[in-house]
């Protein structure tokens, strides 16, 4: 296992992102529980940063936001997928569904969406 990045959160718990050479695999960890694993070095890069910014239980919210990554793709914001855009969209929508709400998308070709309560 090789640590690629570690940081804190603004309530003070250390996150990781470590590669798993057995399993090929990065994965983001706390120093006692591993979050979440991803195949991709990106989707991993994503989510360790929108995951350095988030309060409370870790683990849920590493949840909804591997969630949200499969939901909406990276090449789905273009050009601005390497800036704070996407990052700040994964904290947003992973907030809104740890409050109790889904997304629900609507319009023409379903690029409107509408947060509804479950």
């Amino acid at each position: 296992m090789e640590t690629l990045r570690s940081s804190v959160t603004p309530d003070g718990q250390r996150v990781f992102l470590v590669f798993d050479e057995d399993k090929s695999q990065y994965r983001l960890a706390t120093r006692w529980i591993w979050l979440a694993g991803f195949d991709s070095v990106w989707d991993a890069c994503d989510a360790f940063e929108a995951l350095e910014m988030m309060e409370g239980d870790l683990r849920a919210s590493s949840k909804e936001i591997k969630t949200e990554i499969a939901r909406i793709p990276r090449h789905h914001f273009g050009f601005l997928r390497n800036k704070a855009t996407r990052i700040s969209h994964l904290v947003t929508c992973a907030e809104k569904r740890i409050n109790g709400l889904r997304p629900l998308s609507c319009g023409s070709k379903g690029s409107v969406t509408k947060w509804i309560p479950v």
